[in-house]
């Protein structure tokens, strides 16, 4: 069973960091500011005009290396004033989603060197805090983002040079922002492997036996007797 433990659990965990990277994490829905506006969405919507955005950690960070954003200097200065309402939270979220995926790291860590399942249920219990946390401070962010604090037509605009895009992106809002499936699979996958190293932990310490009964066997009876009778 240690060995099983040993092999199972970093494929859990190497398997979470795969899925916090690579699945959605984060989920928009446009919408109008006002209720005509909102009409011509749906409408819009329809005829395949698309109104939900999902985009994953690893989407987001090829978007940031791709933008032209005219001068590396110029460029990270305008996005930090576009984004100042939300920077804080946007740069908490990061940090401590980061360190949710390190977690995982080092649970594949010492679970494959030590077989540790105590170590293992503590950092995955740290991991799951850390996930609250990350939680509490993305919708403290979408608040502000749905409250109109950001500009969405000056983003837009740093991204994409379509003049159909900025002009739409004036007109529309952010009428709903959640976490996406690559956060809580993160989530999730500490729970598993709080649970896969408590059920662990009890089949090595008191291991599943199969109980052998042993019949005693009749005796034989001496030919002699049997031929007497």
């Amino acid at each position: 069973m240690k060995i099983a433990y040993r092999i199972i659990t970093p494929v859990i965990a190497l398997g979470a960091v795969a899925m916090g990277l690579f699945l959605k994490l984060f989920y928009f829905v446009i919408g109008g500011a006002s209720e005509e506006i909102t009409s011509i969405v749906n409408l819009a919507q329809q005829f395949g005009v698309k109104t939900n955005y999902e985009y994953s950690a690893f989407e987001i960070i090829k978007m940031l290396l791709s933008a032209d954003l005219s001068g590396a200097e110029e460029g990270a200065k305008g996005f930090m004033a576009i984004a100042e309402p939300v920077l804080p939270h946007v740069i908490a979220f990061v940090v401590f989603f980061v360190l949710a995926l390190l977690m995982f790291l080092a649970v594949a860590i010492v679970s494959a060197a030590t077989c540790n399942r105590k170590a293992v249920i503590g950092m995955s219990a740290g991991g799951l805090v850390l996930c609250f946390i990350g939680i509490v401070i993305a919708r403290l962010a979408f608040d502000k983002i749905i409250g109109g604090e950001i500009n969405l037509s000056d983003i837009v605009g740093m991204f994409s040079d379509s003049a159909w895009t900025q002009i739409l992106a004036t007109v529309v809002t952010v009428s709903r922002a959640t976490l996406s499936a690559g956060f809580y699979a993160v989530f999730g996958m500490y729970i598993l492997t709080i649970l896969w190293s408590i059920l662990a932990n009890m089949l090595i310490k008191t291991p599943i036996t199969i109980e052998k009964k042993h019949r005693r066997k009749k005796p034989m009876k001496r030919l002699s007797a049997i031929i007497h009778k």
